[in-house]
């Protein structure tokens, strides 16, 4: 496939046969870049604006954290989108981005897929898809990097990484991106009620041992509740603490089924 190929499917995707009240309206598509967020930052595209390359070679996540390069194998995309406040935009981009790898996955692994806190798509622990949310002049950028065709990874990632051909799903990246762009319209036009019940449902970590890293060093406890923006409340040995989202990451478990399995237990 070339750019090309993904700037014709995407119009049509987009254009004028789509429906009128469809959120997502262009799309820029690069043969490289360092990161889609970066350019997504540029004014010129405003809200409405799907921004992706063939590769992205230095993207980041959160708390800094780079993004493995795609070359032909991973999908990364930003999302231009209206200025959302930050709790509906962590929520509704990780149901998006949920709901776009669970089409993709045959129904039996598709079951078992979840969103670990804030907003990784997770399968039995090994990670699927990342999502950035950022707000920049006036706008909501959302980026979002899914595995796609990788069949192995470098050995400090494989037991913690999984991309949906390994787990027998599809593995072209235009189709994968061309069910992307529908689940995010679908996702910020969900009534907001329904977009939080649906959060809950696919939630891999509520009622699981984990363990987290803080400023103030490693936490391990019970999680009791989360909140995408806010951060999650955790039961310790030394009672109950609450880990703000901003300072928070999850520690990967030694191994799978501590968190994203349907039937995992603490």
């Amino acid at each position: 496939m070339t750019v090309h190929d993904w700037r014709v499917a995407l119009a049509h995707a987009l254009g004028d046969a789509a429906p009128r009240d469809r959120v997502l309206r262009r799309a820029v598509v690069l043969e490289s870049v360092a990161s889609t967020q970066d350019v997504a930052r540029d004014p010129v595209h405003p809200a409405g604006t799907v921004v992706t390359a063939l590769r992205q070679h230095a993207g980041r996540g959160r708390l800094g954290r780079s993004w493995l390069d795609t070359a032909d194998h991973g999908l990364a995309v930003t999302i231009v989108l209206p200025d959302v406040a930050p709790e509906e935009l962590a929520i509704r981009a990780a149901l998006a981005a949920a709901d776009a790898v669970r089409a993709h996955l045959p129904p039996g692994v598709a079951g078992a897929c979840g969103i670990k806190w804030p907003n990784d798509v997770v399968v039995d622990g090994r990670k699927l898809a990342g999502v950035l949310c950022e707000r920049c002049d006036g706008r909501s950028l959302v980026g979002i990097g899914i595995n796609v065709a990788q069949r192995e990874f470098p050995p400090e990632l494989a037991p913690h990484a999984a991309s949906l051909a390994m787990l027998d799903g599809t593995a072209d990246r235009l189709q994968v991106l061309l069910t992307l762009v529908d689940t995010v319209d679908a996702s910020f036009r969900r009534d907001w009620d329904v977009a939080v019940d649906s959060y809950r449902s696919l939630d891999r970590m509520t009622g699981r041992t984990c363990a987290f890293q803080t400023p103030s060093g490693p936490v391990e406890g019970r999680v009791r509740r989360l909140d995408p923006l806010r951060g999650i409340e955790v039961e310790t040995e030394f009672g109950v603490q609450f880990l703000p989202a901003a300072t928070t990451s999850v520690v990967p478990p030694p191994g799978p089924g501590r968190y994203g399995g349907v039937d995992a237990q603490a």
